[in-house]
């Protein structure tokens, strides 16, 4: 009997004498008494326990749906990466990121292809070759559906070569399920464009707000001298958000945090459906982002993420879906059949790499190369030691590590960041597993700092405007 190697604990939570504890393989939470805890380190050790010790251990607490006790740190690890590799190699669903252009009408100041956007496009004739490698690769391992997510630089700026890859997917393989989403600034997503995609398959687009009116521009600029981008991406957003999932996305710094609220009020105010997605992070200095932009860090833990608990609370006392606080990863990059395409049809594991020939994995003229077989062999978290943050990271950013190191080795921990708030983000998560409304979970919750909220909401805190007049 031993206690599992994916087990948190938070102490005298959520009553004093009593720990917290959530496993992060399973989802379970128990809480339990101090003196029933330390009779399970003393089993965790190898010391002897007498028999009213052995009975008092509660049975469900082996229950694979809680986890907290298992038979072995060996079948613990064994049961994860099973389930891990069951995840990495599932034969159902073939997805792809598809960037059509490396053209921007955009200068984000923060932006992670800042290194890569050349201007270059897609071509028609690779436009054709990527859907036909598509379909066929998705014919070779037995796929059912095939799901595209079509990136840039900003994809909007070639609707056409969308249109050609989707319309010749779905004609090569009228069998197979078929969507697909965009990932755009939101300044072209205009009404017309989702109800003529809509049709084709078009189901999500996720869109950048970083903040409000006041903030937005300071980090999300236009490229067109002087053009106030926020109240157009604001109106498409909330047009298409009635014919497909929208999911916000935002990317905090700073100088910038304190538009993030008024802007999710801004969103409940206008009409933005309830429930909708909209998720906050830091702006990081991450893959090609220049080096003095964002948050100067390259991990979250060095990005105030105690700001990210707060935005979190407000998008869920709002209405909507935060997400699930603790989640960092995996990403596509550790599924085998996920696939990343740039404007010259080549392959890629991920995007993270898009820019880098050396990273390739093939061509979509010509297939797949031995490359492929290399990475998705690799172990990528052979260095995480047991690490129990494993199942909501899988090692973060793989790219940025490996281009930073030029070699496939290493991950891009995040453990710091776990640790740092893991009191706060496994009280959440419990919270929000047991309560039935956001505002029995908040009251579950210890209030944040209150250096924190005003950071996040200084909304409150603005003194009104004064009129002076001269005399």
């Amino acid at each position: 009997m031993r206690l599992s190697i994916f087990n948190l604990y938070v102490e005298n939570c959520p009553l004093a004498g009593h720990t917290l504890i959530h496993n992060t393989f399973t989802g379970g939470f128990v809480t339990m008494p101090e003196e029933e805890l330390a009779t399970l380190r003393a089993a965790d050790a190898g010391l002897p326990l007498s028999e009213a010790e052995r009975a008092s251990i509660d049975p469900e607490y082996f229950d694979p749906a809680v986890g907290i006790l298992v038979e072995s740190r060996e079948a613990d690890e064994a049961a994860y990466r099973q389930w891990y590799e069951r995840q990495r190699a599932t034969t159902e669903r073939l997805s792809a990121v598809v960037s059509v252009t490396w053209a921007c009408n955009f200068a984000c100041t923060y932006c992670c292809q800042s290194d890569v956007l050349d201007g270059r496009s897609m071509s028609s004739e690779t436009a054709r070759q990527v859907a036909h490698w598509l379909v066929e690769r998705a014919g070779e391992i037995g796929a059912r559906e095939i799901h595209l997510s079509f990136v840039g630089g900003e994809p909007l700026i070639q609707t056409a070569r969308i249109e050609e890859i989707v319309r010749e997917v779905r004609a090569r393989a009228p069998r197979l399920a078929f969507s697909f989403g965009l990932v755009t600034n939101g300044v072209l997503l205009t009404r017309e464009l989702v109800e003529h995609w809509r049709p084709l398959g078009l189901v999500s687009a996720q869109v950048t707000l970083d903040g409000d009116e006041t903030t937005h521009g300071i980090t999300r600029r236009s490229k067109k001298r002087g053009e106030e981008s926020f109240t157009p991406i604001l109106r498409n957003v909330l047009a298409a958000a009635e014919l497909i999932a929208v999911k916000i996305n935002g990317n905090y710094q700073r100088d910038t945090v304190h538009g993030f609220v008024p802007l999710v009020r801004e969103l409940a105010r206008a009409g933005f459906p309830r429930g909708a997605r909209i998720h906050f992070s830091p702006a990081l200095t991450a893959l090609g982002a220049p080096g003095d932009s964002a948050s100067g860090a390259c991990g979250w833990s060095g990005s105030s993420p105690e700001w990210m608990l707060a935005l979190g609370d407000e998008v869920r006392r709002a209405g909507y879906d935060a997400g699930d606080p603790m989640m960092v990863g995996p990403c596509g990059f550790h599924r085998h059949h996920h696939y990343a395409i740039d404007p010259d049809g080549r392959l890629y594991k991920c995007p993270g790499f898009f820019g880098y020939e050396e990273w390739a994995i093939g061509a979509v003229g010509s297939g797949l190369t031995a490359r492929y077989e290399e990475l998705i062999r690799h172990e990528v978290q052979s260095s995480c030691d047991g690490c129990a943050h494993r199942p909501n990271c899988a090692g973060g950013c793989v790219a940025a590590v490996w281009r930073a190191r030029g070699r496939a080795e290493g991950v891009n921990c995040e453990q710091d960041f776990f640790e740092q708030l893991k009191a706060p983000l496994v009280l959440r998560k419990h919270a929000l597993a047991v309560a039935s409304s956001f505002e029995e979970a908040a009251a579950m919750v210890p209030a944040l700092p209150s250096a924190v909220l005003d950071a996040v909401d200084r909304s409150r805190y603005r003194p009104a405007t004064l009129r002076v007049l001269a005399a």
